[in-house]
């Protein structure tokens, strides 16, 4: 049987972001430097090529070491519905992950006899297996807490909590479900202590929802001009912390931070030259999330890669690891993920570093790349912020490469050295 899907459905699977709490993609883990992201996996076209398929397969990612390391926890066959139940294969769409280790839950939206039904999957195993905890008819908003355990879930006007990983759930009366409704929401670090963003408006309350503030952000760090893209809210990793990131018209994207419980933000990150791409799966897209450890805040970017043969793709990931609050770009780890991967780490980090070799440092233009038993096929600088600022592609073996980089102003670079077996970073300083 041809397996198909339509674009128009599928780019809305991929950009619907609004109404419920916690509809991402992409998790903090219990521990710091570690995310967990799902999302598209490669796909391979049918005979007729884009939109149909013969085969499509998504993936629970478990990222750790601050981006550097990737593993594949859990893949499914995109179309398993097709041939089996909805509720005997978990297909993951939104992610959270609870506060202990290793505990994430998977939240799923389908249609069944022309109705919507929520599903909620719950692992205990770093998302490697699953098990069905509930399905309830239609659309069903759930959020993960600072405290192992806790699970809130919010439907038409009444919020339940469970402290016992979603296995039982008991009302919680006085927080009103407008307050998951109302966009994106997260609890904060006491009971009935929520942070919860609107359109271009933020809620705090600390008292399930009896008492909030009621702030109105400034259209400079949050806007929905981009129908699909709203703006999201994230917990710092003390009180008073928060972050948001937005989309703006043109494309442009930034992440801003608050200290003081949303009364005042600043930019952390801004992206105004994002090369936006309608790719099927509108894989060439910006994920943000900030992380348990004080200061730091993770930038992604999905990437579509394209595959000739067999005709399709696969997806790339790059993980922007910042510190300091955004005045810090600490290194960028990109994983190519293609479907050979095997659930294997994505860079191997160590023989790859031990092989290559980049001086002097600092320098006033001329670089010399040293590597051993290792094909350099490109490399490509970065500034401070992110931007690229040069690239060179090799197309012959050597043991030594020289790059000249006079034409770069004076400061800090993150150089990506692109091999067969994986990518380098590199930091240099040029004078």
């Amino acid at each position: 049987m041809m397996k198909q899907i339509l674009l128009f459905l599928t780019l809305f699977l991929a950009t619907t972001t609004i109404s419920h709490a916690q509809n991402r993609a992409i998790a903090r883990g219990a521990e710091p430097g570690e995310l967990y992201l799902t999302t598209f996996w490669y796909g391979i076209y049918g005979s007729w090529g884009p939109p149909y398929y013969n085969t499509l397969r998504t993936a629970v990612y478990h990222i750790t070491e601050n981006g550097k390391k990737v593993t594949i926890q859990y893949d499914v066959d995109y179309f398993a519905d097709y041939y089996t139940t909805p509720s005997s294969v978990m297909q993951p769409q939104y992610i959270l992950a609870d506060a202990t280790p290793g505990v994430l839950y998977a939240k799923r939206v389908y249609t069944k006899n022309y109705y919507d039904y929520t599903q909620l999957w719950v692992s205990f195993d770093y998302g490697e297996s699953w098990e069905l905890r509930e399905e309830n008819i239609g659309a069903i908003g759930y959020t993960s807490s600072y405290k192992e355990g806790v699970i809130y879930r919010g439907e038409y006007e009444k919020v339940f909590i469970s402290n016992n990983y979603a296995n039982t759930w008991s009302n919680l009366p006085t927080l009103y479900s407008i307050f998951f409704q109302a966009g994106h929401t997260e609890e904060y670090f006491e009971a009935c202590e929520f942070i919860s963003l609107g359109l271009n408006e933020f809620f705090y309350t600390n008292d399930c929802y009896q008492d909030f503030e009621h702030l109105i952000l400034s259209t400079e760090h949050a806007s929905g001009e981009m129908p699909g893209f709203f703006p999201d809210v994230y917990r710092g990793s003390k009180e008073g912390e928060v972050y948001i990131h937005s989309w703006f018209s043109g494309y442009k994207y930034k992440a801003s931070f608050s200290a003081n419980t949303g009364h005042t933000f600043r930019h952390v990150y801004v992206n105004e030259d994002y090369q936006w791409q309608n790719s099927l799966f509108n894989k060439n897209q910006l994920l943000f999330m900030s992380d348990r450890e004080e200061g730091v805040f993770y930038i992604l970017n999905l990437i579509e890669e394209k595959d000739i043969d067999p005709w399709g793709w696969h997806l790339k990931l790059c993980v922007h690891y910042y510190r300091d609050y955004g005045e810090t770009l600490v290194d960028v780890y990109c994983h190519d993920i293609n479907k050979n991967y095997e659930n294997e780490i994505g860079i191997n980090e160590i023989n790859i570093i031990e092989n290559i070799v980049i001086f002097p440092n600092p320098t006033t233009g001329e670089l010399i790349i040293n590597n051993e038993q290792l094909t350099i096929k490109s490399i490509e600088f970065f500034d401070v912020s992110g931007k690229k600022q040069l690239t060179q592609h090799f197309n012959i073996s050597s043991s030594h490469y020289k790059i000249n980089i006079s034409e770069l102003n004076a400061g800090i670079y993150f150089v990506h050295i692109t091999t067969k077996q994986g990518i380098v970073t590199k930091k240099i300083i040029k004078n």
